[in-house]
């Protein structure tokens, strides 16, 4: 039968964590999670809280003990766990429903609750664990990367052997425009007109003999 135990939960802590140990030595922490729901009702919006008992263990344990405080903000990736005991007082079956964290997350800053943000696991959640003698850092704590400036397009190159100095680029000849002589430009003289050549006969004189 297949089945899935996950609980996500994010809320504010009632009170100030307790953390004891076992016999063993490890780390156990315990605290009350408050989680609001708000809802409407008519024309009135309602909020109703549900107060939920977390329990962490081993590393994250001295983690939440060290950060945590009433009214902390936080975001709880577990698993439910069922209790069962018998009450010494009348000898009756008692059981409680807890949450057994696996990740802890901070989300308050450090004004609001002196926690650092972060992921913090017990050694048996599957996400965002670091193996055991590695330090955590938060988001804040990291340096920032320098980049350097990349040079614009289109404008020279230089190199940093010679301390930044451009090279010096040999002068071009400058050329002057030469004023060039003026000739004054004389139209050719019109040519005669050739001389018509006279008749070969002389016609005046003669009368026309037209038979009748």
């Amino acid at each position: 039968m297949a089945s899935f135990n996950k609980v996500l939960l994010m809320g504010n802590l009632t009170r100030k964590p307790e953390l004891r140990y076992t016999p063993s030595g490890m780390a156990v922490c315990e605290f009350t999670l408050a989680v609001n729901r708000r809802y409407s009702q008519g024309n009135e919006t309602k909020e109703d809280v549900c107060f939920v008992d977390i329990t962490v263990w081993d590393r994250q344990a001295d983690n939440c003990s060290k950060y945590l405080d009433k009214g902390s903000s936080v975001f709880i990736e577990g698993r439910l766990q069922l209790d069962r005991w018998v009450d010494k007082n009348d000898q009756k079956q008692r059981s409680r429903l807890r949450v057994v964290a696996e990740t802890v997350q901070f989300v308050g800053s450090r004004r609001d609750g002196g926690a650092p943000a972060g992921d913090y696991g017990d050694g048996q959640s599957y996400a965002r664990r670091q193996p055991d003698g590695q330090q955590q850092y938060s988001p804040d704590a990291m340096p920032q990367q320098y980049s350097r400036p990349r040079p614009a397009y289109g404008q020279p190159q230089y190199g940093q052997q010679g301390g930044g100095i451009p090279p010096q680029m040999p002068s071009q000849p400058s050329y002057e425009p030469q004023p060039q002589p003026y000739t004054r430009s004389v139209a050719p003289a019109p040519q005669a007109a050739p001389e018509m050549p006279e008749p070969a006969d002389n016609v005046q004189g003669i009368e026309d003999d037209i038979p009748f």
